[in-house]
């Protein structure tokens, strides 16, 4: 059988007791950010001219986060994946790299609230761990296809999605395999707005994730997708992945959902391939070096890292993406301001022409031919000092990740930053509370009320 039948038997069969204690603290905290970079985004470029642009199809059903009103379910579900992803604020497995719970969660409350709204906390954990270890899984054992030009989040993350909603629903293997096969049919997702810089690309992975709402439903209406959704002759596997594809890898553990233990929260809001050199210049701000006293940095990545957030940066014309995909743009700004905050990437901040002089001429990127192509670290720093003076730094772990996790006071740091930079009204230590109880079995309309 299709590798589609043990996912989504596997699926279907998690209760909340198969989660270790470890994976569930990790559930939690993966939503505590998740929302808090939701409110943060819902009112980010690009994100009122969408809920205008799709506000003519409806004003009811589920809640569109942050006090937006409602909107039919998958277009709700598209809204709010389009605001907790549009700061690039959200998780991120380092290994792919994927952007997992922008993928799973919105399109599963809005399942929740429209179907399911006395869903007992601890069903939602075990729904969002389900569904954020299958999108991590499908993008670990394929791997990253970044050569082809594929958007690794969207192409990978959405079966996830229906994974979480098969569980809550409590589908049989075959329904769970339907909408899978639904899926595949929709899979898409270019890396071209990334290399322009364009702000389509925080409304990619909402796509998938208004597909996925969409999905569910032809399932349960008894409509068949394909069944062979992995290994079928345009399965995933051959159309998506030339092939290859570590099966072991994918079943190695598959009962425990464990793999929500190994994703990184981000600590800055930019791509995670910048989060390594920012920590790096934030050494260099501890150390009391300011951009006045340096007179170059060269920086050496990886050859992915390059492609990604090498670019060179232009505060004169460069747009919110740009700076969110600049290693240049965000070491300036840590360097000059000792910390990076979603302040920072505003229409009026990019103008800063101290940061913005600093990033075009005085930092070098070059790619390492010694160091692994996809990887975000090792990341070293050469800075010749304006007296004279070489100082080298180097990291081999990146903030945030399993080995270097958010402490519980830096991630309710976060949240406060986000709500903030949002202007929400909900308290930060009100939303870490809510969420915080769904582990003892509170109902989510808790959470849902909240959001709305």
């Amino acid at each position: 059988m299709d590798l589609a039948y043990q996912l989504a038997g596997n699926a279907v069969s998690r209760n909340f007791s198969d989660l270790s204690s470890q994976t569930v603290d990790a559930t939690v905290d993966g939503l505590i950010d998740s929302l808090a970079c939701a409110l943060a985004g819902a009112n980010a470029p690009g994100l009122p001219q969408a809920r205008s642009a799709l506000g003519r199809w409806g004003n009811s059903g589920c809640s569109v986060w942050g006090g937006f009103g409602r909107a039919p379910a998958p277009f709700a579900a598209f809204l709010n994946a389009s605001s907790m992803h549009a700061l690039d604020y959200d998780d991120t497995d380092d290994k792919v790299p994927l952007h997992a719970y922008g993928m799973v969660l919105p399109g599963l409350l809005a399942d929740v609230e429209e179907n399911h709204p006395d869903c007992d906390g601890r069903e939602l954990l075990t729904a969002i761990a389900t569904g954020v270890d299958g999108a991590m899984r499908v993008g670990r054992a394929g791997g990253p296809k970044g050569s082809r030009g594929w958007n690794y989040s969207v192409i990978s993350g959405s079966f996830g999605a229906v994974l979480a909603i098969a569980r809550l629903r409590r589908w049989n293997t075959e329904m769970t395999v339907d909408a899978l096969g639904h899926q595949l049919t929709q899979t898409a997702g270019s890396l071209q707005s990334i290399i322009e810089g364009s702000l389509a690309k925080r409304f990619q992975p909402a796509m998938m994730v208004k597909n996925v709402v969409m999905s569910a439903a032809m399932a349960q209406a008894g409509i068949d997708g394909p069944h062979k959704v992995f290994e079928g002759k345009a399965g995933f596997i051959n159309l998506y992945q030339d092939g290859k594809f570590d099966l072991d890898s994918m079943r190695a553990g598959l009962e425990q959902c464990a793999l929500v233990d190994d994703l990184s929260l981000k600590p800055y809001p930019a791509c995670r391939f910048t989060h390594a050199p920012i920590d790096l210049a934030l050494q260099l701000h501890a150390r009391g070096v300011r951009p006045q006293d340096v007179k170059h940095i060269r920086i050496r990545v990886s050859g992915q890292a390059v492609n990604m957030v090498g670019r060179q940066f232009d505060c004169k014309t460069a747009g919110v993406v740009d700076a969110q995909f600049s290693i240049a743009y965000t070491v300036a700004v840590g360097l000059e301001r000792g910390a990076v905050r979603i302040g920072d990437f505003t229409e009026q901040t990019l103008r800063d022409p101290r940061v913005g002089a600093f990033a075009a001429e005085k930092i070098t990127i070059e790619a390492d031919e010694s160091l692994p192509f996809l990887g975000m670290v090792p990341v070293y720093f050469d800075v010749l000092l304006g007296n004279g003076q070489r100082i080298e730094l180097a990291t081999k772990v990146v903030s945030g990740s399993p080995e270097l996790r958010m402490t519980a006071a830096q991630l309710r740091d976060k949240v406060i930053d986000c709500l903030g930079y949002g202007q929400s009204r909900v308290d930060p230590d009100e939303l870490i509370a809510t969420v915080t109880a769904l582990r003892d079995g509170t109902p989510v309309t808790s959470v849902l009320k909240l959001l709305a």
